[in-house]
């Protein structure tokens, strides 16, 4: 932190780049790909553009309550004016205008004319389809481009599609008001006769109270009627304004479109974003250990040292798998068995758990081979394999399985009988997973195996317990309980921070003491 701000670590991004570049080329290559291959197909067409102010239909005449919406809804007005009705109209303008020998797109013959015309509806598709209309902002203004394949093609297509915006709106706006006065002289009919029926009835009414109702009906009738003469009157002062072209579309001076280099260039440049993009994401989705050490350290996992794993790493044949003494594998895990023991002794323990989250071949080898540093350097160890589901650790010292913790704990034999040495590890004390047994939980669950822990941890500086891995079956958190310490073998690019965190909480949930975190890399160290 400087002054209180977080300082960008750049290694972080730098590093991503390195795991995804092959990523990142991948996607700038194919974003150059198709933007060569759009601009490629990009229609040469020209572009003729006309502009429109569109007004309220019912002006307000000479009563101003009949200005009763003056606003006008421009998303509505720019999908009536690229409409397929307009283009067939637009089509029928040019085909009437013509005819008639005149470029006057409002001349009433050319209108007339026009009305009495059919169009190929396919050809007004087409024009739909080229046709692009915009709305400047805070305005009543639409832009109406129309793309053809010649200037002169897409300067008419445009001026007659202008045109016809308005005669549709024109004629929807008449029409409207045709229908609402059509409906009020049929009303105003109904009132007549009706009110002609009630003079009648008035006429013979038996009674004075009958007399007065028929009066106050015929009062109320009159002024429906009375209403209805105003509303007339109204409608006949209304005056249909659809709008005007404010500018004809001028006849355009070169083909639309961008430069052919823009294509590969932005596709390039999109491409290169995208990747990136993808891959900061698969980095961030993707929380295995990268640098282990300082990882673990923010997480509270103190890392003890790193050591290899990798079978190919060991001369002792395919299946052993114990560092030689003098090679960089064997000096690796001394360090390591060293950080370890002076954790221990501190705290005045001896019997520590080795267990993994997912992966049970490298908390296997790095069990054996910090109990083969910790005997070459003269301590008392005994290294306990407690895998009791898949047991390897034999395999890796060339020992059999024919007896060993699973019979000690089942009582069929004593401690001693269990035991077996190595060539050329006096120190070194092993007693393998045993015989195969149906439930291994049980034994695990026992109360024997507290009193086997207790027994030979007085007889040994350090003894090593092999466990199969915590978020695989719940043997370790059993063992780890029973353990005065826990080590975590932690894989980078194959162990994940979720499946740590979560392998530290089993552990710790039971009561175990997680004292630290080996690093196990694939590679040598």
């Amino acid at each position: 932190m400087l002054d209180g701000e977080a300082v960008v670590d750049v290694s972080e991004y730098t590093s991503a780049l390195k795991r995804w570049w092959p990523l990142i080329a991948v996607a700038s290559i194919i974003g150059l790909v198709l933007g060569s291959l759009l601009i490629g197909l990009q229609s040469s067409s020209y572009e003729a553009v006309a502009t429109v102010e569109v007004r309220p239909l019912v002006t307000q005449g000479d009563d101003p309550n009949l200005d009763v919406n003056r606003q006008v809804n421009t998303t509505t007005e720019r999908a009536i004016a690229g409409s397929q009705r307009v283009a067939e109209r637009a089509l029928a303008l040019l085909e009437a205008a013509e005819t008639v020998g005149t470029d006057d797109l409002d001349d009433p013959e050319v209108e007339a004319l026009a009305a009495t015309l059919v169009v190929d509806t396919k050809v007004a598709r087409t024009v739909v389809e080229n046709v692009d209309i915009s709305i400047p902002a805070d305005s009543q203004i639409l832009e109406i481009s129309v793309a053809a394949d010649s200037a002169s093609r897409s300067q008419d297509l445009a001026q007659s599609m202008a045109h016809a915006y308005l005669d549709f709106r024109r004629d929807e706006g008449l029409a409207g008001t045709e229908l609402a006065r059509q409906q009020l002289l049929a009303r105003e009919q109904e009132l007549i006769l009706e009110l002609d029926a009630l003079s009648r009835e008035i006429a013979s009414a038996n009674s004075e109270a009958e007399r007065q109702s028929l009066s106050y009906r015929d009062v109320s009738k009159r002024e429906e009627l009375a209403g209805i003469g105003s509303r007339l009157a109204n409608i006949s002062a209304i005056s249909i304004n659809a709008g005007e072209v404010l500018d004809d579309a001028e006849l355009p001076d070169g083909r639309a479109g961008l430069p052919f280099l823009a294509g590969p260039m932005s596709g390039l440049l999109l491409g290169a974003l995208a990747g990136l993009g993808v891959a900061f994401m698969l980095d961030r989705r993707d929380d295995r250990f990268r640098s282990a050490p300082s990882e673990l350290t923010q997480m509270e996992l103190a890392p003890m040292g790193s050591v290899p794993v990798g079978r190919g790493i060991f001369r002792l044949g395919t299946d052993q798998a114990i560092a030689e003494l003098n090679s960089e594998a064997g000096e690796a895990y001394r360090r390591v068995q060293g950080s370890l023991l002076f954790n221990l002794d501190q705290s005045d323990k001896t019997v520590v758990l080795v267990t993994g989250t997912n992966n049970p071949h490298s908390t296997t080898t790095v069990a054996a081979n910090l109990a083969t540093a910790a005997a070459r350097a003269g301590r008392r160890t005994l290294l306990i394999g407690a895998d009791l589901r898949r047991p390897s650790l034999h395999d890796r010292f060339g020992l059999d399985n024919v007896r060993g913790l699973s019979d000690v704990l089942s009582g069929n034999i004593a401690v001693d009988g269990a035991l077996q040495q190595p060539p050329e590890l006096p120190n070194l004390r092993i007693i393998p997973a045993g015989s195969p047994v149906q439930q291994p939980a049980r034994l695990l669950q026992s109360v024997a195996l507290g009193r086997f822990l207790s027994q030979v941890k007085d007889g040994y500086d350090l003894v090593v317990v092999e466990a199969p891995p915590v978020l695989s079956v719940a043997d370790a958190a059993d063992l780890g309980r029973l353990c005065e310490g826990v080590v975590l073998v932690v894989e980078p690019g194959r162990t994940s921070r979720s499946d740590v965190a979560d392998s530290v909480e089993q552990l710790r949930r039971v009561g175990a003491d997680v004292v630290g975190s080996i690093v196990a890399e694939s590679t040598p160290v």
